[in-house]
């Protein structure tokens, strides 16, 4: 039995005390995310302790949104796809708290957010996941879990649906 829960972000998780070390995705999850997740723009989804009871420490997270894009150049993509954008979903972001890093954490969660992008496109239609890195200390964690870049020393990368799971 896993001694982590993946929970939709809530009111019972504590925010404001998470801290990744990197202010704009710390930012985002302070300010933002839980309004998003509430109207729909992108999900949220926490790591915590299966046993946490509120405000439950957040031990990281991940951000997931449906985009389009013009894929049909990319690396890794499927032949013969449109010109026109198409269906796939972001990862918008994704942070592990400064406690817990070093743990193994960021694959974790790299590993649940891709199951759901998978059952995701497989429900909907899409080619893929797509995640613009935050900097290029970044891409190697990515690229180390399959992920491409879209164009030579672009920060954006990519990994085709069938790659997900």
């Amino acid at each position: 039995m896993s001694k982590f829960a993946l929970e939709r972000l809530d009111t019972s998780h504590d925010r404001r005390e998470f801290s990744s070390g990197l202010e704009t995705v710390d930012r985002y999850l302070k300010e933002t995310a839980r309004g998003h997740t509430e109207k729909g723009v992108a999900i949220t989804r926490v790591l915590v302790d299966h046993q946490a009871v509120a405000p439950k420490k957040i031990l990281g997270y991940f951000t997931l949104t449906p985009c389009m894009a013009t894929a049909a150049s990319w690396e890794g993509s499927p032949k013969g796809l449109p010109k026109s954008p198409v269906g796939m979903v972001l990862l918008g972001r994704l942070a592990v708290d400064s406690t817990t890093q070093g743990q193994g954490l960021g694959g974790t969660l790299l590993a649940l957010a891709r199951q759901i992008a998978h059952d995701s496109l497989a429900a909907t239609g899409g080619i893929g996941m797509v995640v613009d890195a935050a900097g290029e200390e970044i891409v190697a964690f990515y690229t180390h879990h399959g992920f491409r870049r879209t164009a030579p020393d672009s920060l954006r990368l990519f990994l085709p649906t069938a790659a997900l799971v």
